[in-house]
């Protein structure tokens, strides 16, 4: 089954109405639109997208009407090597799940789980896991769209590398580069004028 697509301007939504989760599990199928592809990247860091689709199931719970959300997403995506900066190619597998309920109901459940729950120290009480502390569905919707996109840049591979790119390459690269291009970074104008400071010492 699957909801109307809406593209916000500033990245990637899409918004599915939580009245029809019912008693049955529902399942969505959504893949980020190509217009959005450009602004995700810009958000995650990322050279570029190839492709971003995601396989959702909503399902709740009868008796506190809490809605599990479990996802599986599917990504191809180029990162920039953290030794040589060109584009790397990353296949992202990944799933995650979150949970949602209606405003009335969230707080009810949050507070009598508090109530329930064996303060540690004095007046404190132990940090909910979010299963018993659902996040609180705005409007009546859930943005699966921006649920997929913050999962992913969980997902994201924080140390990509290029296949062989070593420092010694990476050292090569940057003799190659003029001194105005390195001086876009602070720390190599910072290595530029020690070493001019040490020929001037001679």
């Amino acid at each position: 089954m699957s909801d109307n697509n809406e593209f916000k301007a500033q990245e990637w939504s899409y918004e599915f109405i939580s009245e029809k989760v019912g008693s049955d599990p529902v399942e969505v199928e959504l893949s980020a639109p190509k217009e959005a592809l450009p602004l995700l990247c810009n958000r995650l860091d990322l050279h570029s997208i190839e492709s971003l689709e995601a396989k959702v199931m909503l399902t709740r719970n009868a008796v506190n009407k809490v809605i599990h959300v479990y996802g599986e997403i599917i990504a191809d995506v180029y990162q920039n090597c953290v030794i040589t900066d060109e584009p790397v190619r990353e296949r992202v597998e990944d799933s995650f799940e979150s949970w949602f309920s209606e405003p009335n109901n969230a707080v009810s459940f949050t507070k009598a789980k508090r109530e329930r729950s064996v303060p540690i120290e004095g007046n404190e009480h132990p940090m909910l896991e979010e299963v018993d502390d659902p996040e609180t569905i705005v409007d009546g919707k859930i943005d699966l769209g921006e649920l997929v996109t913050q999962n992913l840049s969980l997902a994201l591979n924080p140390y990509p590398r290029k296949e062989g790119a070593t420092l010694e390459s990476r050292a090569s690269t940057l003799s190659n580069v003029d001194n105005d291009e390195i001086y876009d970074n602070p720390f190599a104008a910072l290595k530029a004028w020690k070493a001019d400071e040490k020929k001037n010492d001679k």
